[in-house]
């Protein structure tokens, strides 16, 4: 008899313990769900802020970079889970998406603020300090080397 009401107690425990947890597993999931684009334009924000940081944009720059920061961000994860399956496709969607976002930032960016920018993502991609681009040669000037 003790064994039966033991075995109820604790059969009772285990099942209100999982219900309790299932409401907050979904609820876990529903904001996983509602976060994602807000995830999306988190990071697309904290991209803005450092490039208004570094950059030392006007408010109205920052605010024409933030819409495409995240226009950029939000056609690359639709691409992502378009193009999953194909790693070929993906590659060249992303490829759209980087040098149309590349040329909407050349847009708002005065050149020196360009210049700097290019230089930095250049670093940030691992070019050689070779290779990189310089001002001068974006604008189809002469640079001597010393």
């Amino acid at each position: 008899m003790k064994k039966a009401a033991l075995a109820l107690i604790f059969f009772a425990t285990i099942t209100t313990a999982v219900l309790a947890q299932a409401p907050a597993n979904q609820q876990k999931q529903a904001k996983t769900t509602q976060n994602g684009p807000k995830t999306l334009d988190l990071r697309a924000d904290e991209i803005t802020a450092g490039m208004v940081k570094n950059l030392r944009l006007v408010p109205d720059q920052a605010k024409k970079l933030q819409e495409i920061n995240r226009t950029s961000m939000r056609h690359a994860e639709e691409a992502r889970a378009q193009y999953k399956a194909d790693p070929r496709k993906l590659a060249q969607q992303m490829d759209i998406i980087s040098q149309t976002r590349l040329s909407q930032i050349k847009d708002i960016l005065t050149e020196q603020q360009f210049a700097q920018y290019q230089s930095r993502r250049e670093e940030k991609m691992g070019v050689p300090r070779e290779a990189q681009s310089s001002p001068a040669s974006r604008q189809g000037g002469y640079q001597e080397n010393y």
